[in-house]
């Protein structure tokens, strides 16, 4: 397995995985051009982040089959090697399957309150994402 930087030349496959393996509607080509995909013959996994000043949101981390944990950390390591070289200082993450949590949180993710994220000046309790878990990395 191998871990390939999302580009112009690989965005297609990129965007036709999501179509494949997920719920996703509304693909956003600058936040997957922000992305690494697991690679396997086939893609396996994606992940990557929209940009807000120097705040990175995860929006998409999109696996077809399980992988290993140091996998994984090899993959978010790039990711941030990514949003370091964009000038993000931070990355937020919203949560709602418990396994999810667990992964974020064994790479070094925090929790921290609802009460303290807005979307769009609105809290973030009185959205459709209510019931996320919001976790944050900082980028050192």
């Amino acid at each position: 397995m191998e871990i390939i930087s999302v580009d112009k030349n690989n965005i297609d496959d990129v965007i036709d995985f999501l179509k494949e393996v997920s719920l996703v509607s509304d693909i956003n080509e600058d936040v997957l051009l922000n992305g690494e995909v697991v690679f396997d013959g086939q893609i396996i996994g994606l992940l990557s982040f929209e940009e807000f000043c120097s705040v990175g949101l995860i929006r998409y981390f999109i696996f077809r089959k399980s992988v290993t944990n140091d996998l994984i950390k090899k993959l978010f390591n790039k990711i941030v090697s990514k949003a370091k070289n964009k000038n993000i200082d931070l990355l937020i993450t919203l949560v709602v399957k418990k396994e999810a949590r667990l992964i974020f949180k064994s790479i070094g993710f925090n929790e921290i309150s609802n009460d303290d994220v807005y979307i769009d000046e609105i809290n973030i309790n009185e959205t459709k994402f209510k019931d996320a878990i919001v976790l944050k990395y900082d980028i050192i």
